[in-house]
Formats: C-alpha cells, sequence, structure tokens
C-alpha cells in the first residue's frame, strides 16, 4: 500500500491545494464570505478592490450590486470598531453608486433598503440628525418593502430599524422578530452565494431579537442554525453562543 507520504503526492496535494487557494484568493463572494465567518477583516478590503475593478471594466449591474453589498457589509464592521473615518468613507463611496444600482431594473428595492441603510449609518455616528434622517431611512425601507415584498433586503434593514431605534421612536424588537424571521426565509428560499454572509448575520440579528424579547431558548436555537449552516462561524461559536449560556 503506498504511504500517504510518498513525495510524488505530496507534491500533486501541493500543487492541487496551490491552485484551489488561488481561485478563491480570487472570488470576492468567497472571500468575503471566508472573511466574515473567521473574522478575518482585513481580508474584506481586498475583495472590495477586485470588485471596484472587475466594475470598473465591465459595468455590470450584478459587480455593482456586489461592490456596494460589500461596502454596506464592511461599513457596519467598521462602525462596531469604532473606525468612523474608514466607515464614512464607505459610506461616500457607496452613495457615490447607489443612485445607478436604483436605476437597474431588478434592484430597485435592494438600492433602496441600502440607501435607508447608509442614512441608519450616518445617524449612528451623529445621533442629533435622526430627527432629519430617520424619516428618510424609514421612508426607503417602506419604499424597499412595497417595490418587491420578496426581496430579503427591505425586511433586513426594518428588522434592523425595529432593533436599533429606541420604542418612544418606533423600535420594536418584537416587530424585529418578525421582519429577521422573514428575510430568513426568503433568504433561504434562493440562497446566493453573495448572500451567505449575509444569512447569517440575519441569524445573529434574530437571535439577538429573541434573548432582548426574553425568549433565551429561541435564541440559542436561531444560534445553533448558524452554526449548522457554517460549523465555523467565530463570532457565535466563540462569543455569542457562549455568552448566552453563561448568562
Amino acid at each position: 500500500m503506498t504511504s500517504i507520504y510518498n513525495p510524488l503526492f505530496l507534491i500533486f496535494f501541493a500543487i492541487l491545494f496551490s491552485t484551489k487557494l488561488k481561485a478563491e484568493t480570487g472570488n470576492p463572494s468567497k472571500m468575503i464570505y471566508k472573511a466574515y465567518v473567521h473574522d478575518r477583516m482585513d481580508q474584506w478590503p481586498e475583495a472590495i478592490k477586485i470588485l471596484e475593478d472587475q466594475y470598473s471594466q465591465s459595468g455590470n449591474t450584478d459587480v455593482l450590486y456586489e461592490l456596494i453589498l460589500a461596502r454596506y457589509g464592511y461599513i457596519g464592521y467598521n462602525l462596531g470598531a469604532d473606525n468612523e473615518s474608514v466607515a464614512r468613507e464607505q459610506i461616500s463611496l457607496a452613495e457615490e453608486k447607489i443612485d445607478k444600482l436604483a436605476a437597474a431594473p431588478g434592484y430597485e428595492s435592494s438600492a433602496y433598503a441600502i440607501q435607508a441603510a447608509l442614512y441608519a449609518y450616518r445617524i449612528s455616528m451623529a445621533p442629533w440628525r435622526a430627527v432629519f434622517w430617520g424619516r428618510r431611512s424609514m421612508n426607503l425601507v417602506d419604499k424597499a418593502i412595497e417595490t418587491d415584498p420578496q426581496d430579503p433586503s427591505g425586511w433586513i434593514e426594518h428588522g434592523n430599524a425595529m432593533y436599533y431605534a429606541p420604542s418612544a421612536l418606533g423600535g420594536s424588537k418584537e416587530e424585529a422578530v418578525r421582519s429577521y424571521s422573514r428575510a430568513i426565509r426568503l433568504l433561504e428560499a434562493e440562497m446566493m452565494d453573495i448572500h451567505r454572509w449575509l444569512y447569517l448575520n440575519t441569524l445573529v440579528g434574530l437571535a439577538k431579537s429573541y434573548r432582548e424579547t426574553g425568549n433565551r431558548s429561541l435564541a440559542r436555537i436561531t444560534y445553533l442554525k448558524a452554526l449548522e449552516f457554517e460549523p465555523e462561524f467565530k463570532w457565535v461559536k466563540d462569543e455569542l453562543l457562549p455568552e448566552l449560556t453563561e448568562q
């Protein structure tokens, strides 16, 4: 029986692994997913750069959507990490092209939802602007849902708005549960590669909403569902689920 340590086998394996690694490195959707799952957000800007180059060369609307979606996710991360200067830059870059996406057939709803998120991101850095931008953001969320109720983007942003807004301003964790749940069903019905990280992120939003409404058992079930989809999901595996168990 040939040893697996046969030098020829090792050479073949090294070539195969190198080829696979290069293929994944050049695939922005896979790069973003791995960055999100393994908490390697330093890799996210590289994926954005690839998408920028692809869009500048092709002008393809699908690539434009993926580029703006990538910026959307990277902005959220940087705000959570208190990197406001990076977040502001990415918001401005996303805003430069969002109208072009909104004018593309089939992408109107997603564009409105991301526009709503960009206003919400700006409000998080300047809460005093909530009076002016909060209503504008919610109008865009409503517009996204009205334009295409089957697009998960509008429901995700409605869930985010309900989760983060104070109850005095219309926020409701119970309403967030309903909106996140609907978005998850829609994402599961048509799971696109570029939405895999967004699906995990929405499951986290749902689990947090369950926790905030006192339903810890459903929060745990939701975290376990995320780990069933992606066993290496570091944020849930190492942080969120242990925290829930310890409380």
